[in-house]
């Protein structure tokens, strides 16, 4: 007997549908583990989109005074290049920095290897074996490793950079054509258009929002390291700055570098300083105030910005992290704002526009029927 005829109630099409759900997951596992082994292109093609983006109304402004488009465009490129160059040679700088602070600092860390034996002993009582291997990992030859490694990449980004810059210019170049192809695209794809046009939208004001607070933060952090007379303040304010473009776990990189380093060189006072200062202000800043406005200017979720951070790393690297919160838009863009019929996914990532407009009736319902009720009273 047929399984038509032992199951009649199943609906027709329901086990083709799993079919094309099955085989829509498979598709989208191939795709990403596609990406993941050629990140070192995806990575730079969409950063360069974003930056394209952030710069994209200067040109119009430029060109709505009266500049002609190739000036107003070249002008673009040339702001994006002098953005990227600037970051590189702080990159540079703190990298050469960094492998000059280590060595100075050989006697704080042998004197910490043994308080710290000391207190792992004595006093938890930690046993000989467990605290050797504890007391071995703070080495200073680690260290230095990882400085020299990170003085090894910034040498060798020229190949990576060149790359990034050339695709700035194209797209720069290319952008000039953006508004006529994007409307003889709406006449047939008009949710696609609106979607990208609302990507980028939101984009910029992510990079822009996270930019300004980035640099209160590094200011802050700046003076702070300074007064307590920190080495490499100016080290760790640009880190907190780089950093504060990865939400939430941004602020714990920052963090450990800039607090081992006054633990070195001013102590425990120093060093309790620094953590105090880092956790309240920054935390207060990137992981309460930032976020909630950040959020509400992208329509993206808390937990979906966290697990953005997560699964962008996984798949891209350190860029991904930095460009997590843009990657979900873009894959937002593309796989729910194109389709009409996926709308009703948008209250579950963050686009809670109408939720609240209907809890603030509820509310205003309830709060009417009280007073309607209080009346009769």
């Amino acid at each position: 007997m047929s399984a038509a005829t032992t199951n009649p109630q199943q609906e027709p099409g329901t086990g083709s549908s799993g079919t094309k759900v099955l085989m829509s997951l498979m598709a989208a596992v191939v795709v990403l583990i596609g990406i993941s082994r050629i990140s070192s292109i995806v990575g730079p093609v969409f950063l360069a989109l974003v930056l394209t983006i952030c710069v994209h109304p200067v040109k119009q402004h430029l060109m709505a005074r009266g500049a002609p488009p190739v000036l107003a465009g070249l002008a673009t490129i040339l702001s994006v290049y002098a953005m990227v160059a600037a970051l590189v040679a702080s990159l540079w700088v703190s990298a050469i920095e960094l492998t000059r602070l280590l060595p100075q600092f050989t006697p704080q860390i042998a004197e910490l290897r043994s308080d710290l034996r000391g207190f792992l002993h004595d006093t938890l009582g930690i046993g000989d074996d467990q605290v050797r291997a504890i007391v071995e990992s703070v080495d200073l030859r680690v260290l230095l490793d990882t400085a020299y490694n990170l003085l090894g990449s910034a040498m060798n980004i020229g190949s990576g950079l060149i790359f990034l810059l050339l695709l700035v210019m194209f797209m720069g170049i290319d952008a000039t054509y953006y508004p006529t192809i994007m409307a003889v695209v709406r006449e047939k794809r008009a949710p696609v258009v609106e979607a990208l046009a609302n990507f980028a939208r939101l984009s910029r004001s992510f990079m822009v929002m996270t930019t300004i607070f980035g640099a209160i933060v590094a200011a802050l952090n700046f003076i702070l390291l300074l007064a307590l007379g920190v080495p490499g303040a100016g080290l760790w304010a640009l880190l907190s700055f780089v950093c504060g473009f990865i939400p939430f776990i941004g602020f714990w990189i920052s963090l450990v570098p800039a607090a081992i380093m006054a633990l070195l060189a001013g102590g425990l006072p120093t060093f309790i300083g620094v953590v105090a200062f880092y956790g309240v202000i920054n935390s207060l800043i990137q992981s309460v105030i930032q976020p909630k406005f950040v959020s509400g200017a992208v329509n993206l979720n808390m937990t979906l910005t966290f697990l953005s951070v997560i699964f962008w790393s996984a798949l891209l690297g350190p860029l991904g992290a930095l460009m997590a919160v843009p990657l979900s838009l873009f894959a937002r863009a593309v796989l729910v704002d194109s389709h009409p019929q996926s709308a009703w996914l948008k209250p579950f990532i963050g686009d809670i526009g109408e939720s609240k407009a209907m809890l603030a009736a509820q509310r205003a319902q309830a709060k009417a029927g009280k007073a309607a009720g209080t009346a009769k009273g």
